[in-house]
């Protein structure tokens, strides 16, 4: 049999519970020529076994890879490794594909054969009913700057690109500094190797999981100021001029602001938050979201 042109590689920890419902998702795609590779990150719930049943009873072609726990950055490049495919779909153990998600996308590759990556919009759900669209993109001539001073603007399970792109910058850093940032620095650097773009398109769902434990919070705020100071260093040479100084702090600021506002919603202590917020200050003052975020922390509670 000739080689699938899709290979959908899943990672998965103790998914067992639910990953037959992403599966079924998989299932119902309009395009046909894929495979699935789940890849079981040392679950200790029976996944190997659910996915295998699965794949069987469906007759899907694909197979359950079992490893010791890597993370999420270590299972996802050993189904890469292990993918025939020409085309990699991620998609997370949780999350859902729209019917017409592949078709779409490989009519995008057809039609633009000089793209390395197309991506879409992802719905944001909680027991079924929509949050918000997390609207992704756009597309930029300069998309490492676009990603590196304005933000993620990809997801997972809304992406698909080409594997010799993905292998040739060595995939998933597995370096657990960055993880929960894995992705985030994956698509800055496939995007200095590659031609990016994007669907106007709501092809994918995320079902949200409450997660607002303030030292959760603090570990991937952490781990992605770490991330972009890795960048910033290779981006400037360790020497940036006035407009790519302010761009960094701006981009910083980001992201404290972006903690203390998580820290707010969660109701944690004052001083956690207000840490983020004198931190976000210091680094760049002159935004306007800034001084609402600071006035957000000050309002009485």
């Amino acid at each position: 049999m000739s080689a699938p042109a899709v290979s959908v590689v899943i990672p998965a920890y103790n998914a067992a519970a639910f990953i037959e419902k992403t599966l079924d998702s998989i299932r119902a795609q309009t395009w046909s020529d894929y495979e699935v590779i789940v890849v079981d990150d040392g679950s200790a719930d029976g996944t190997n076994g659910v996915v295998t049943r699965w794949l069987e009873r469906h007759k899907v072609p694909g197979r359950c890879l079992r490893q010791a726990n890597k993370k999420i950055a270590g299972a996802r490049n050993a189904g890469m490794r292990a993918a025939q495919g020409e085309f990699i779909a991620l998609l997370d153990h949780d999350d859902l594909w729209r019917p017409e998600k592949l078709a779409r996308v490989m009519a995008e590759f057809a039609a633009h054969p000089q793209a390395d990556l197309v991506g879409h919009h992802i719905n944001v759900t909680k027991d079924g009913k929509l949050v918000w669209t997390a609207r992704k993109g756009p597309a930029s001539p300069r998309m490492y700057e676009r990603l590196l001073f304005e933000g993620n603007a990809l997801a997972p399970s809304a992406a698909v690109f080409r594997k010799d792109k993905a292998l040739a910058i060595g995939g998933f850093r597995e370096d657990p500094r960055y993880n929960t940032v894995e992705d985030y620095d994956f698509w800055m650097r496939l995007s200095r190797a590659g031609t990016f773009r994007f669907l106007d398109e709501v092809l994918a769902e995320y079902p949200l999981v409450e997660n607002s434990a303030s030292s959760r919070v603090a570990y991937h705020h952490g781990n992605l100021e770490a991330l972009l100071r890795d960048h910033f260093a290779g981006y400037s040479s360790g020497r940036p001029g006035l407009w790519t100084r302010l761009l960094m702090r701006r981009r910083l600021a980001m992201v404290y602001r972006s903690a203390a506002g998580q820290l707010i919603a969660a109701k944690a202590p004052r001083a956690e938050s207000g840490a983020y917020v004198l931190k976000m200050l210091r680094a760049f003052p002159c935004d306007v979201k800034n001084l609402l975020r600071a006035l957000q922390w000050l309002a009485p509670k």
